[in-house]
């Protein structure tokens, strides 16, 4: 009974206990440090083990010196001397005085290796994780803000190994790279893929909480469906006390710039289809929003919402604690306990009410403001992301749990409310889910959180027949029409996609770069092979469509023009896409009848007619080609599904 009211008191505040212990995630490329490969164990692993004790011996004994001079210049760009010994109090304050040392494990990763070090604690033992870099010194540290129980979790039922590979992976660059694991179903992709982005506070990439991994359990449970999955460290637990130390963090540093990172990343992959999904959980539904706004791309086929807050952050922080206090009252708990649980709710009304104070802005931040960092709030203090939401247009998923106690099932409906209007938003709510994303037994109250428990399969099924309905679903394009099939190849394969509104747009035309890109991916051109360095006065070093357009030019599929440019936005012609299907599939022949606007002495008369004899292109009704008529998507979704086929 006691520990289950330890942890009833934990409860309430989990949702935004680290608030403040977060950090910023610098705007960068993409840049894949270890594609398809396991990390290379390093040498330095004894001497990483050496460095950590060294730093931990000097820290127990306020040797702060000392431990200062083992930090890289990185670390210290963003901590000085000065700062470091209040930093590391501040840190360890929840956990009083560290006990004896119990264990230690190194572990390597893309971007650090890390050692951590488990010291007994009251009342369960406490892990602390030294990040080192490559030269051995001490980039960053992790402590986490509460002591938990050692973990229990076992892997689901349907975690099925041999249905999927994993790899270690880096994407960003510079001193603010983040590690993940990449999960990919075997077999013969590309498959459409999901970005699993954190709740709130410095989460790991399984989202791990006492005896569970819920991002563990969806990255294997969605792989053994075809589906690849990228988790990855929180910037904000990788790299904890850089960003800890930013006073302006804010939602879109903590958690956008890295989601939308984790998309480009996934989108560079030739194993992934142009199929990209972001899944946001709790804080990170909350944001997934403004994840879409800032999707200048256009990568994101759709959103999953999982526990995400429909109003305002403040406001559900402010219903936690009132939830917290009605529950206290209807347990035996003496009377200054309850006392206690009141003066927190009073608090908590204080401070939101600084927050909402229209005096305050995050140019104007009041003094006395003790929820962590006060621009991060203020930063947020107006989004409503049922209100952005409603004027998007991304196919989402909205999943909820009825037994959930930090976001409550009443969200919802707010959501439903919010999106009646729309028709591609799926809802579903779950009877017995909580919000670590497990199903519990009985009347909810936190000491759930404390058994060891896996996503059910139901929900992880539910999130493939939605990315599995909606990748082949397009407004625009009902089964009576005349490339229905074509594009539905096209669509599956991951060769092209449709638009975030849920069209497919087949009569829109295909400029030269997107059919390079097309015919590139369907030749399966690996962007990790070498290809010769050919450049186009006109398409940018940093263009997405380079690789593939030099892929194409060493092959003779395709090459620019006698001034040095490509024309990559230039409309494709028949004549064009005649020849570069010739090329790539070796075509030869010609019908028993020429089409009767193509003269022998016209560049692409072979190219034309080779298509003709193949049966990819049968021409227009009065016997014509039309060399220079523009291509359309849904045209070349037709030639290229021919070619392939014939």
């Amino acid at each position: 009974m006691r520990e289950k009211q330890k942890w009833k008191r934990i409860g309430p505040v989990l949702l935004a206990a680290a608030i403040g212990t977060s950090g910023t995630f610098l705007p960068v490329q993409p840049h894949i440090s270890a594609q398809a490969q396991e990390p290379v164990k390093k040498k330095t692993d004894k001497r990483a083990e050496e460095t950590a004790h060294l730093f931990m011996s000097a820290v127990l004994e306020e040797r702060w010196a000392d431990g200062y001079h083992l930090f890289n210049e990185n670390l210290k760009k963003y901590v000085s001397m000065e700062q470091f010994p209040s930093i590391w109090k501040a840190k360890t304050a929840p956990f009083g005085k560290l006990g004896k040392p119990l264990a230690v494990k190194t572990a390597d990763n893309q971007v650090h290796t890390s050692v951590t070090l488990t010291y007994q604690t009251a009342p369960f033992p406490v892990d602390i994780t030294i990040h080192l870099d490559q030269a051995g010194k001490i980039d960053d540290f992790f402590i986490p803000f509460y002591a938990a129980p050692p973990s229990q979790y076992k892997s689901p039922a349907y975690d099925k190994t041999d249905k999927y590979t994993e790899q270690e992976v880096a994407f960003g660059k510079g001193e603010l790279a983040l590690p993940g694991t990449l999960t990919l179903p075997k077999g013969k992709g590309p498959f459409p893929a999901v970005a699993l982005v954190h709740g709130s506070g410095p989460n790991d990439r399984d989202e791990s909480l006492n005896s569970t991994k819920p991002f563990r359990d969806l990255a294997v449970g969605l792989a053994n469906k075809g589906i690849a999955v990228l988790r990855y460290e929180k910037l904000t637990r990788e790299h904890h006390i850089k960003t800890g130390m930013n006073p302006k963090l804010s939602l879109q540093e903590e958690t956008i710039d890295d989601a939308l990172a984790a998309v480009q990343f996934l989108d560079s992959l030739p194993e992934v289809s142009d199929q990209l999904y972001v899944l946001g959980h709790s804080q990170g539904g909350y944001a997934l929003p403004r994840i879409l706004k800032a999707d200048a791309a256009h990568r994101i086929t759709g959103g999953i919402i999982v526990a995400g807050p429909s109003g305002k952050f403040q406001d559900l922080m402010l219903w936690q604690q009132r939830a917290a206090v009605e529950r206290a009252k209807k347990q035996p708990l003496p009377p200054e306990d309850l006392q206690a649980i009141e003066a927190n709710l009073a608090f908590w009304e204080q401070q939101i009410a600084l927050i909402n104070n229209p005096d305050y802005t995050k140019e104007r931040l009041p003094e006395g403001f003790q929820l962590g960092n006060p621009y991060w709030w203020f930063d947020l203090r107006d989004y409503v992301p049922a209100e952005l939401a409603a004027e998007q247009q991304v196919p989402l998923l909205i999943m909820q749990g009825q037994k959930d106690l930090q976001v409550p099932a009443s969200e919802l409906t707010k959501w439903k409310n919010a999106l009646a209007h729309r028709k591609n938003v799926s809802y579903k709510m779950y009877p017995d889910l909580i919000h670590l994303l497990v199903n519990a037994k009985g009347e909810p109250d936190y000491s759930e959180y404390n058994v060891p428990a896996n996503v059910p399969e139901e929900f992880i099924e539910d999130i493939a027949q939605w990315i599995g309905k909606d990748t082949l679903s397009f407004s625009d394009v009902k089964a009576g029409f005349w490339a229905y099939k074509e594009i539905q190849f096209m669509a599956k394969k991951g060769y092209l996609s449709g638009y975030a509104d849920g069209t497919f747009g087949p009569n829109q035309t295909v400029t030269r770069a997107q059919a390079a890109k097309l015919l590139a991916k369907a030749l399966h051109f690996d962007l990790n092979q070498k290809i010769e360095q050919a450049t186009f006065k006109d398409v940018p070093a940093q263009s997405e469509f380079l690789p593939y357009i030099r892929f194409l030019n060493e092959k003779g599929i395709m090459s620019g023009y006698k001034d040095g440019t490509f024309r990559p936005n230039e409309p494709l012609s028949r004549a064009q896409m005649a020849r570069m299907l010739m090329e790539a599939f070796q075509l030869k022949g010609q019908p028993a009848k020429l089409f009767s606007d193509i003269r022998k002495d016209h560049w692409a008369f072979q190219s034309i007619h080779a298509l003709a004899a193949h049966g990819i292109a049968a021409g227009n009704s009065n016997g014509t080609f039309g060399p220079a008529e523009k291509v359309t998507r849904a045209q070349a979704a037709a030639f290229l599904y021919r070619s392939l086929h014939q």
